[in-house]
């Protein structure tokens, strides 16, 4: 990231936007008025640090962190889903879970590139329940996510499922991703 005011304004309202948060949630998410987060983003250099360290971190920026790390996760989902790689996929979906935990926001602000109707259902609803249990705003590719036409049991793509396996399943999946109709039990994605 450029180490002047106005990049780094810049760099934060395309992150806002990117992670469909007004200028007033924001505002709001650190304690502020929408119009300090207007100066911010306008590069304006009165603009107080330590509230400026807080949007960048409701936001997933560093000022020395490589971003890179959060555009792996759809890139990763994306050439598992194409290469069939379903195995790896729900370890991939844990392991998104957990990071994304462990950071306190969603890892993942644009969305996957997936053909796969199951798993594009699957990662918005992971997506929404992260969202959730942080307290961060739904990435906007994450709200526009569709609900599944039929019921998403990520297991089925590698092995039959049973009836009762799949009750089980249904009584130990979170809310937010049950509403999209897809069930995962929450031990299921390693969270922490």
């Amino acid at each position: 990231m450029d180490m002047n005011a106005e990049a780094i304004g810049r760099t934060l309202r395309e992150r806002r936007k990117a992670q469909g948060y007004t200028q007033q949630a924001l505002a709001d998410a650190i304690g502020t008025s929408r119009k300090f987060i207007v100066d911010l983003e306008w590069g304006k250099e009165g603009a107080s640090f330590g509230l400026a360290l807080k949007a960048m971190r409701v936001l997933g920026l560093d000022i020395t962190a490589d971003d890179t790390a959060t555009r792996e996760f759809a890139g990763d989902f994306a050439r598992t889903i194409r290469d069939g790689d379903y195995h790896f996929a729900i370890r991939l979906l844990g392991e998104y879970a957990s990071a994304s935990l462990l950071a306190g926001r969603v890892l993942m602000p644009l969305a996957p590139a997936l053909d796969d109707d199951a798993y594009r259902a699957a990662v918005g609803a992971v997506t929404r329940w992260v969202a959730a249990k942080t307290q961060t705003p739904v990435p906007d590719w994450a709200k526009r996510a569709q609900k599944s036409s039929e019921p998403v049991f990520l297991a089925e793509k590698l092995h039959p499922v049973s009836d009762r396996m799949k009750d089980l399943i249904r009584r130990e999946t979170p809310s937010e991703i049950a509403a999209m109709n897809v069930w995962i039990r929450e031990r299921d994605l390693a969270t922490v």
